[in-house]
């Protein structure tokens, strides 16, 4: 009756993981089905899901996600998508007090900085798991070649967080659709 007992149990774990498998969902932090692989560890204090085809290149305190936009070329051409997280300096500092802040680094950091895009925190398209959030989309050069950085930047209980898409400019179209599903998958624990 036991070895029944055990095969039984045994059987019912392998159809349970192939069921997870199979729709290509996971469990956010707040027991939600979200869609993709979900991406999270106990050193920081959030989760998301990410589509199944990007790859999860680190997994500590920042978690880095990365894309080959083109796998059909002889070499790999990566998108990057990093989240991190910090506490701030200030602690009652606002997302767009933080950007304004923090704005005149980036644009000496990075060769021809171009801003292209500013959605103001507070609208849905930018809430981030109804925290107050900005997107702030750019361009600049490095090495001669134009990168395209899309963020969404958010201020919560102190800590600021930077959900950053960076991407050659021909790989754009390929890879942005990443920053609306971490956006709308992003679980606070």
């Amino acid at each position: 009756m036991k070895r029944f007992l055990l095969i039984l149990t045994a059987l019912m774990l392998a159809v349970s993981l192939c069921a997870c498998g199979s729709d290509n969902q996971s469990i956010a932090a707040d027991g939600q089905l979200v869609a993709g692989v979900l991406a999270g560890n106990n050193a920081v204090d959030y989760s998301f899901a990410y589509p199944e085809e990007w790859s999860l290149a680190r997994n500590d305190g920042t978690i880095e996600l990365q894309f080959d936009y083109n796998p059909s070329d002889s070499y790999a051409n990566y998108a990057t998508y990093t989240v991190l997280a910090f506490t701030l300096s200030d602690t009652n500092q606002t997302v767009k007090e933080y950007w304004e802040s923090q704005k005149d680094r980036v644009e000496d950091t990075f060769k021809d900085y171009k801003e292209l895009d500013v959605k103001e925190y507070d609208t849905p398209e930018t809430d981030l798991d109804d925290s107050p959030a900005m997107k702030v989309k750019y361009s600049f050069k490095h090495l001669d070649m134009t990168y395209i950085s899309e963020q969404i930047i958010c201020v919560r209980m102190g800590s600021v967080y930077l959900l950053t898409l960076t991407v050659p400019e021909e790989g754009y179209d390929h890879s942005s659709h990443i920053v609306t599903a971490v956006k709308d998958s992003f679980v606070f624990a």
